[in-house]
């Protein structure tokens, strides 16, 4: 296996993990990518650009696959110092990445790492869409509305949102599913030696190619071109949807996902979003640490 860092690129051997890990057939999409991701981490949550911006344009060509591992303890509440050490972290992140987060919510209503995490994975087992959908939908909670989640309510609330099945829901989070998948995850991510998040793993589906890690977050172009090195070929990309398409299926888009999306200096992106607001189809939530857009229109 190939491993790049910030730092260093060196090679290890972790062979037949890599192998075992996939059990399905193959496919039309020749790559896979496994993304180990902390839901509460700031610098992960930096990274949704750039992803959105690939799966809108290379989708046909790669599967993808969160997996869940932590930054921080995992105790329900954080202590003070802790807290303080996260938000100053989501404050920095929030700088480097232009991804705004409310870094208040840790003083306020501090997040459980550990009930976020079993929740995500118990909406995965309606399915990687909706799985992918309630991860997505609980960060926007946590991030832009500085909402600690800590209530079951809440978690129903942000599974009605992802569209989830509520009852199956509840009854999967109430098991010990979630704990073991869970569970999975981290030791894949030992066995992988990940240790530092994110962190993405790409690898053929028929294991003829060494897989490649990518430690941390790297420009757009090294992703297409470690998707072009493993495909062996150069991909075409998709064009994305207009911009009021795209909002009709996220949501919720923070100007920077705009930008990068729409390769909009970030000027002209708000001028677009700018525009829309005006025809009533997004209204402007305005944090310390940025602005996001929330779709009002059908």
């Amino acid at each position: 296996m190939i491993f790049y860092d910030d730092r260093s690129t060196c090679e290890g051997t972790p062979g037949h993990t890599i192998c075992s890990l996939y059990n399905h057939s193959r496919n039309s999409r020749r790559v896979e990518i496994l993304a180990f991701i902390d839901p509460l981490c700031a610098e992960c949550w930096g990274l949704e650009p750039l992803m959105k911006k690939f799966f809108l344009e290379y989708h046909d060509y790669f599967t993808f696959r969160f997996l869940l591992t932590t930054k921080h303890d995992t105790a329900n509440r954080c202590q003070f110092n802790q807290a303080k050490k996260i938000a100053e972290e989501w404050d920095k992140y929030a700088h480097l990445t232009g991804m705004c987060c409310d870094s208040d919510v840790w003083f306020e209503n501090p997040p459980s790492p550990y009930a976020v995490a079993l929740s995500i994975k118990a909406a995965e087992f309606q399915g990687k869409a909706a799985g992918n959908r309630f991860l997505r939908r609980i960060r926007e909670q946590i991030f832009f509305r500085k909402r600690g989640m800590n209530q079951f309510h809440e978690l129903l609330e942000v599974a009605r949102l992802a569209e989830l099945d509520i009852d199956e829901f509840n009854s999967d989070f109430h098991s010990c599913r979630p704990i073991k998948s869970l569970q999975c995850d981290r030791r894949l991510a030992n066995e992988m030696s990940i240790t530092e998040l994110p962190s993405l793993v790409f690898s053929t589906a028929d294991g003829d190619s060494e897989a490649i890690k990518v430690n941390g977050r790297y420009a757009y172009d090294v992703y297409v071109q470690i998707l072009t090195e493993l495909l062996g070929e150069t991909p075409v990309a998709s064009p994305p949807p207009s911009l009021k398409e795209y909002f009709k299926q996220q949501g919720f888009l923070a100007t920077k996902e705009v930008s990068v999306v729409y390769d909009l200096p970030e000027e002209d992106a708000l001028k677009e979003l700018r525009k829309l607001q005006l025809q009533q189809v997004i209204e402007p939530v305005v944090l310390r640490s940025g602005t996001y857009w929330k779709y009002i229109a059908d």
